[in-house]
């Protein structure tokens, strides 16, 4: 949205007011990713990636978002949140399964290897049962998390 400064001094919006936007619960609905069901899924963007760049002729972006590519940076800050943590998965909202379901589908439509292929309709099964067990998820820092809390950290005392 374009800001400006008036005469004045202030900042304020000379097009148009800011969009409020209200979350609904739902919004937030997570699900856990184990160890191995995320390596999977950064396995098959990022070969759903490749094989569009190489296969699609199509601009940066339509790969990007046909490939699910935009995905593995939202998870990568929330892996390293979970172990540092101490947690057993990485969380990941519902809505943003329809990524994965994109670069699946695009894979096979674009010739990708039938060994990743296969993980990645395993993939869409098993997001779909943990789908079934969703959660709440809040954040933290900015940061993904779900029910876990910090862990106490014991602040030592020096003489």
């Amino acid at each position: 949205m374009p800001w400006r400064r008036s005469r004045q001094g202030s900042a304020r919006s000379e097009t148009a007011a800011p969009a409020i936007h209200h979350r609904s619960p739902d919004d937030f609905l997570a699900i856990e990713l184990t160890p191995a069901d995320f390596r999977v899924l950064v396995r098959v963007i990022e070969h759903a990636r490749l094989c569009l760049e190489a296969r699609s002729g199509s601009d940066a972006v339509t790969i990007r978002d046909a490939s699910g590519a935009e995905l593995p940076p939202l998870l990568y800050p929330r892996a390293g949140l979970a172990l540092a943590w101490g947690c057993a998965g990485v969380p990941m909202l519902v809505s943003e399964i329809q990524h994965v379901e994109a670069a699946v589908i695009n894979l096979e439509s674009y010739g990708g290897h039938e060994t990743v292929l296969c993980e990645g309709y395993s993939l869409l099964e098993r997001l779909d049962e943990l789908k079934g067990r969703a959660q709440q998820a809040r954040t933290v820092d900015g940061v993904l998390v779900l029910g876990a809390r910090p862990p106490r950290t014991p602040c030592p005392r020096y003489p």
